[in-house]
């Protein structure tokens, strides 16, 4: 007869499960990459930060190289920006040291009588370039007629217009401006540092630059940043399918939550399970929120929810790695209830310390409630005592009744 394929039984898929989160847990943790000045502490993917910084090494500091003003040249020669004829002497022929660089250069825009500002403006004794930087804001509606005309008015031999973008190429910008990617401008930045500081002694300056020329490339591409290792990625290959099945009970234990809630709130505020109204959502630090509501709470805002996430320290030792709190929001344009008077009565009844008396309490600190939102909503923060599965729904309980009390009092 042929061989009957069985089912795994659910003790056997559980066992699978244990020994493959007792695999993933003898695994290294994957290397940090590797951190950056300006990724850090600088300023991000802010363009007038950026643009600054960019600056110092086209010479707006003094005794700071114009390294970068050097590298950006280099990418408009190849683009053909400047005429055929400069191309072999133009990096040669200037005088890098009296070089300047504008930032944020002001043009009246005749259309409206504003200010306009081009990010950048180099110029030298014989050439001036003119830089619009978009990091990844649209162009579309940037002025580049006034630009033109400003740029003009340097009355230098050269003129180029230019867009430094982290994009290769971009259908926002006039055709007689020319885009420069930070790849392009990194290649040639590279290609010539070593000239650069062949012949000079250590400085400050080429540990800044080459920080920064790594926070652009980071920048341009944030897309194709490592998600996983290789040993990651080989082990979620080979353990595919039971990583589908772990993923498939954390959906089950979700909606198992959310059931006990529902049964919990029903049987606390004596009404139907059908008139509870349920949502979620995921918050940072890896939490999800479970979100209920009910119509006589006068609004779908007023709210009290369950809040899980990861951790080692429940009251139930070994048998629950998941931490709780519980949650209250409460409407002002949902209700006639006072909301500072709520707050009040909330940090003086609510004990801030855990006690057998009470199912919830408070951290003991002038965060365990706040307002949000221009103070429209009142947020109230408590823990469960005992910190389990079961004590948390005994506090979103024992929370709901305390607030429907508030809110059933305003409206008497």
């Amino acid at each position: 007869m042929p061989h009957e394929n069985k089912e795994p039984s659910l003790d056997d898929e559980h066992r699978a499960l244990e020994a493959l989160f007792e695999r993933m847990e003898q695994m290294p943790p994957p290397a940090p990459p590797e951190p950056n000045l300006f990724s850090i502490s600088g300023p991000g993917q802010h363009e007038n930060r950026l643009s600054d910084l960019m600056a110092i090494f086209m010479g707006s500091h003094e005794g700071a190289p114009r390294w970068l003003a050097k590298a950006l040249v280099a990418c408009l020669l190849k683009k053909g920006a400047f005429p055929g004829e400069l191309e072999d002497d133009l990096l040669l022929c200037t005088d890098w040291d009296s070089l300047s660089v504008e930032r944020e250069v002001p043009s009246s825009d005749v259309r409206d009588g504003n200010d306009k500002r081009l990010d950048l403006v180099i110029s030298s004794d014989s050439f001036v370039i003119g830089i619009e930087h978009k990091v990844w804001a649209s162009a579309s509606y940037n002025p580049f007629t006034t630009y033109a005309a400003m740029i003009d008015a340097y009355q230098q031999p050269y003129q180029v217009r230019c867009v430094l973008s982290p994009l290769t190429q971009r259908d926002d910008v006039p055709v007689d401006w020319v885009c420069v990617s930070y790849d392009e401008l990194i290649t040639a930045a590279r290609e010539r540092f070593g000239e650069e500081v062949a012949t000079s002694t250590f400085t400050k300056w080429q540990v800044f630059y080459q920080e920064l020329l790594q926070h652009l490339h980071a920048i341009a591409h944030q897309d194709k940043a490592m998600i996983m290792d290789d040993k990651e990625l080989t082990f979620a290959l080979k353990h595919f399918a039971q990583l589908k099945q772990a993923a498939r009970k954390l959906g089950l234990l979700e909606s198992e939550l959310v059931q006990q809630c529902t049964r919990t709130l029903a049987s606390t505020l004596d009404i139907s399970e059908n008139e509870i109204i349920k949502s979620s959502s995921t918050w940072r630090d890896e939490q999800r929120v479970l979100r209920f509501s009910f119509p006589h709470w006068e609004g779908h805002n007023n709210q009290a929810c369950l809040v899980y996430y990861p951790t080692s320290e429940s009251d139930a030792a070994d048998s629950e790695s998941i931490g709780f709190y519980v949650r209250g929001y409460i409407d002002r344009q949902a209700t006639s209830a006072d909301l500072e008077d709520i707050a009040e009565d909330f940090m003086s009844t609510v004990p801030d310390t855990c006690s057998d008396a009470c199912s919830f309490y408070r951290d003991g600190e002038p965060k365990d409630f706040r307002f949000e939102s221009n103070k429209r909503y009142l947020v109230l923060d408590a823990w469960p005592h005992p910190y389990t599965r079961e004590g948390a729904l005994n506090a979103l309980g024992d929370l709901a009744r305390w607030i429907d009390q508030r809110l059933s009092q305003s409206v008497q």
